[in-house]
């Protein structure tokens, strides 16, 4: 619903949108007998609310403390016939959920209450996620941070959840391990507008995901691969300073690789995780140093003067003592000669295919200058 770095923070999701996604789940009786919570989904207008107050239990220093918390309850009954089909532009999921609310068996919808053009209500950071069994929204995209810790915590107690996030989110290192511990993966569909007040495209907005701790499946599917790395080695480039290579687009994934490889990060929109598992990311000191297939050139004795900076070629540039190597433990680099490593021009997502069983992989153990 908002972005960063804009003066106008309030960006509609397309009904279009919320209909293509949330179906899969509908339909499929995900949504049966269950209490779902809109946190970002409000107009004081609405003439088919209820305010409720609920008594909620929050936890302080270890102390159990109860607050009165303002909610709102959907109420369908109240609809009008054009309200159920033409609902305030900011309430689209109260739109789609509650026209649908029969169809899905859904139990009961409430919505936050809080309004973001005056600051006031409940912000989703205060509210009681826990009172709720499913969590569905297009949250702020500037505090997305924030959403993670809190729909993490969610899940962790049990709930589930459905939300939007920006395209980026793939490639940040926040989010990683997210992905990585099967805390959510992305959803069926690949959202590409949103909607200003006056229900007029923004096309400058950049593209987003759906993030879910729903089964969702098409990840189930199998992936055809059909390149092989024995056939066509001087395709797959080795990292210069991890036991691994680098593939170029996710259809090249060969099919007969038995160690780690590097593949782009859109790679997360269609997971296998039956298939593949997910060994890190190639980027961020921390993260490269948990992985096991690390080189260490400086600690072998070894060092570079001259590291390229992207790989259009001709472009150097010079380096004091090991300061090329030092730089390689922060993100990996590739390698035409291993005397002029250059940085992997794209955050990768690395690995393994689990269909191909792990035998020793034979790299370079010594850097020929």
């Amino acid at each position: 619903m908002t972005t960063k770095n804009l003066k106008n923070d309030e960006f509609y999701t397309p009904a279009k949108t919320i209909i293509d996604e949330l179906k899969y789940y509908g339909y499929d009786g995900l949504f049966r007998d269950k209490t779902i919570y809109l946190p970002c989904d409000f107009d004081a207008t609405l003439p088919y609310i209820k305010k409720e107050i609920k008594k909620v239990e929050w936890e302080c220093l270890g102390t159990k403390l109860y607050q009165d918390v303002e909610i709102y309850k959907v109420m369908p009954d109240l609809f009008t016939e054009e309200e159920k089909f033409h609902g305030p532009r900011n309430c689209q999921f109260v739109s789609y959920l509650t026209e649908h609310k029969d169809d899905f068996g859904i139990k009961d919808i409430y919505i936050s209450g809080y309004d973001a053009l005056t600051a006031k209500g409940l912000k989703f950071q205060e509210a009681p996620f826990k009172c709720f069994d499913i969590i569905i929204t297009n949250p702020p995209f500037s505090q997305m941070d924030e959403w993670i810790n809190k729909i993490i915590d969610f899940k962790n107690n049990g709930g589930q959840f459905i939300f939007l996030a920006p395209l980026s989110i793939l490639t940040n290192t926040y989010a990683f391990d997210y992905f990585k511990n099967k805390d959510f993966w992305c959803g069926y569909t690949e959202p590409s507008q949103y909607e200003d007040c006056d229900g007029n495209p923004i096309k400058s907005y950049l593209p987003s995901v759906w993030l879910t701790n729903f089964n969702v499946e098409k990840h189930k599917r199998k992936r055809p691969l059909t390149k092989s790395w024995k056939d066509h080695p001087d395709e797959f480039l080795p990292y210069w300073n991890y036991k691994g290579i680098d593939v170029k687009s996710i259809d090249d994934i060969p099919y007969d690789y038995i160690g780690v490889m590097g593949v782009p990060a859109t790679f997360l929109k269609d997971l296998h995780p039956d298939q593949f598992e997910i060994v890190g990311w190639s980027q961020g000191k921390e993260q490269l140093n948990t992985l096991s297939g690390m080189i260490d050139w400086e600690k072998n004795g070894y060092t570079t003067d001259m590291i390229r900076l992207n790989n259009t070629g001709g472009m150097y540039k010079k380096c004091k003592g090991t300061g090329g190597v030092a730089s390689s433990k922060i993100v990996l680099y590739n390698t035409l000669e291993l005397k002029h490593p250059y940085k992997c021009p794209f955050c990768k997502l690395l690995i393994k295919n689990k269909a191909v069983s792990y035998t020793h992989l034979t790299l370079p153990t010594k850097l020929e200058v």
